[in-house]
């Protein structure tokens, strides 16, 4: 089986979850869609390119960044507009197997708290994570809300973040025991967290 290597999406990008496969010097392209309760699949997105064509360097072992041309756009009023030349980095994280004795039934009733760099959220599976006021206007307009749901690619289990009905954001885990689980594929340091289970 091929490695999978997931895009690690940054606070301001939009697009689905995705995930690259190296096939001797040809990079192909997956989307991450819902397969059923609990797994995800990939679909082919059929688009390549070259990796000998394109700019890269190894973070770690399990990291790589690209390096591609781009643009900013920049608004300034109705009529005019300024555009300038970048340089974005795009990284994508190996995903290996979870490391796991407990089963994911036993798992999604786990519960604890992420600090990530000062910022902090209790997670607890399959629970509506929107305030009550947000919950109350998503029930008028038919919504599910945004939630956290155990799902599974393969031998990786993920913090799958759901809003409404649309995967947003998938956060690999590389071990979890009844005393702790740890979370990897961050956009900056730490990439790895380790947090402690909540009685």
């Amino acid at each position: 089986m091929k490695e999978n290597w997931l895009f690690i999406k940054t606070p301001d990008h939009y697009g689905k979850p995705e995930i690259i496969q190296f096939d001797d010097n040809v990079i192909d392209y997956f989307n991450v869609e819902k397969n059923d309760a609990s797994l995800i699949k990939i679909v082919n997105e059929n688009r390549n390119e070259k990796l000998s064509e394109t700019e890269y360097k190894f973070i770690n072992e399990n990291r790589i960044r690209f390096f591609r041309n781009g643009k900013i756009y920049k608004v300034l009023s109705d009529e005019k507009t300024i555009t300038e030349d970048c340089i974005v980095e795009d990284d994508y994280e190996k995903l290996n197997a979870t490391e796991t004795e407990l089963t994911e039934s036993e798992i999604q009733n786990l519960k604890f708290e992420i600090n990530w760099n000062g910022e902090k959220m209790n997670v607890r599976f399959n629970e509506v994570l929107d305030p009550p006021y947000i919950q109350e206007i998503n029930e008028r307009l038919n919504k599910e809300g945004s939630r956290i749901i155990l799902e599974k690619l393969n031998e990786t289990l993920f913090l799958s973040l759901y809003t409404d009905i649309y995967l947003d954001i998938l956060i690999p885990i590389k071990y979890v025991d009844r005393q702790k689980i740890i979370l990897y594929g961050f956009h900056k340091e730490p990439y790895e967290i380790s947090c402690q289970i909540i009685e």
